[in-house]
């Protein structure tokens, strides 16, 4: 039987082209083995058609928007679909969050605007996938003067967790989405001693239905969720004596999905969607106001000095300083010169600046 709703797209940022210090191979082999128990038809059922890999040179910023754009436009609303990312992840010379990607660039210890995915570009390309469930696993954290964790050894590039700002604005880029994060903020992903990462190893066990029950024939998102936090948690903690939390971000009052096919199942039941968050694990629910405002503060995007960008349905302008937010008016140098909608008016000229928020996220 196959899990015939499932599609996934897998990505391993390996090699860096212009920063080779960055390097880290077991990222590339973390997204292939992701992608091989997804299509094993005795674990989690997912036609091989459906599973997408990128990893390494393919992995460029524009080969990573490309995915995720094929993604946006192969999947339906009652799929099912799993986006995993393992590879650096870290704050930009602009002040945005940025995944990196194959031709990331470092410049003074930040990722180079530009030069990776962006925090916006991410929420932008996630709102245009229609499926109702999502489930976003993100590996993308070290600190650099570890050599066990994911990570070279030079101390010049600061690795920092998918921020909580980022999460929760990503539950509301559609229905049903749930994200996974490898460790908590200001904490480390370990790589481990073994083939794969400690964090990817314990996601692949889990899909194998090592250490997660079947819920009536399917791996669940919590079931999973709480195998990846005890497995990583208990492994770090012994090896290192550190702590590792794999953390679980998701709205408030929303239960979880089937992810998968539990250990090949045949004969299946009717998933229940009505299970809690797991207590005692690090779990963070989002109200719904507050990840549409999360949202909604990464479509208020600044353009550069000679150009403005769209990151919403707004008006938009050319102009020294142009901004969009949601529906809303774009001012520019202290004068309108967008079309007026609905939303909020923005005005620039001679205001302070609108920021995101940092890496956390309170609420």
């Amino acid at each position: 039987m196959a899990f015939s709703q499932g599609r996934a797209l897998l990505i391993g940022v390996g090699t860096y082209r212009h920063e080779p210090w960055l390097d880290v191979p077991i990222s590339a082999a973390d997204a292939r083995a992701v992608a091989a128990v997804l299509r094993d038809p005795d674990y989690c059922g997912y036609p091989a058609d459906r599973v997408s890999v990128v990893h390494d040179a393919p992995a460029s910023r524009d080969g990573l928007l490309a995915a995720l754009d094929d993604l946006a436009a192969q999947a339906g609303e009652d799929d099912t679909v799993l986006l995993f990312f393992c590879g650096h992840g870290g704050y930009g010379d602009d002040g945005d969050y940025y995944l990196t990607t194959h031709d990331t660039r470092i410049h003074n210890g930040k990722v180079a605007s530009g030069s990776g995915l962006r925090d916006s570009e991410l929420l932008e390309r996630l709102r245009a996938v229609k499926a109702k469930r999502l489930l976003l696993l993100v590996n993308a954290c070290h600190a650099g003067a570890l050599s066990p964790t994911l990570g070279p050894a030079e101390p010049t590039f600061g690795d920092t967790p998918l921020p909580g700002a980022t999460a929760a604005a990503l539950l509301a880029t559609g229905e049903g989405r749930i994200v996974i994060t490898a460790c908590r903020d200001q904490q480390v992903s370990y790589i481990g001693t073994g083939a794969l990462s400690l964090f990817t190893q314990a996601l692949v066990d889990g899909l194998r239905g090592e250490g997660t029950r079947g819920s009536r024939g399917y791996v669940s998102a919590f079931d999973l969720y709480v195998h990846l936090y005890d497995s990583v948690k208990d492994a770090v903690e012994q090896r290192y004596g550190k702590t590792q939390e794999p953390e679980l971000t998701v709205l408030k009052g929303v239960g979880p999905f089937a992810v998968s096919l539990f250990r090949g199942a045949t004969t299946l039941g009717d998933f229940d969607s009505g299970a809690r968050p797991p207590e005692g694990t690090a779990v963070h629910e989002v109200s719904p106001e507050r990840a549409r405002s999360r949202l909604r503060q990464f479509n208020l995007h600044i353009g550069d000095s000679d150009r403005a960008e769209l990151r919403g349905d707004g008006a938009i302008a050319q102009g020294d300083r142009a901004i969009a937010l949601g529906k809303g008016a774009v001012h520019v140098g202290g004068k309108n010169t967008g079309n007026i909608n609905t939303g909020t008016q923005i005005n620039t000229g001679g205001g302070a600046d609108s920021t995101r928020s940092g890496p956390s996220d309170p609420g």
